[in-house]
């Protein structure tokens, strides 16, 4: 297997933008309503997951729920 890695997009340079992204990312006010649904979306995945166990569901339902939850000030 080669490690040799494919030409970077239109020959730019490849740079890691995370901090950059982040940054921005503070600056945008929280949208509560559309976190709730997406974590809402993710609890139905779960429970319908075949591939998890009874107790894998209920952890990773628990883990959702948590972050449903206002943070402590």
């Amino acid at each position: 297997m080669s490690r040799k890695r494919p030409p970077p997009p239109h020959g730019g340079k490849i740079v890691d933008r995370r901090a950059e992204f982040e940054r921005i990312s503070r600056r945008s006010p929280r949208d509560l309503q559309a976190e709730r649904a997406f974590i809402e979306s993710k609890k139905r995945l779960v429970r319908t997951d075949p591939n998890l166990s009874d107790e894998e569901k209920q952890r990773a339902l628990a883990d959702l729920e948590q972050k449903l939850r206002p943070p402590r000030r």
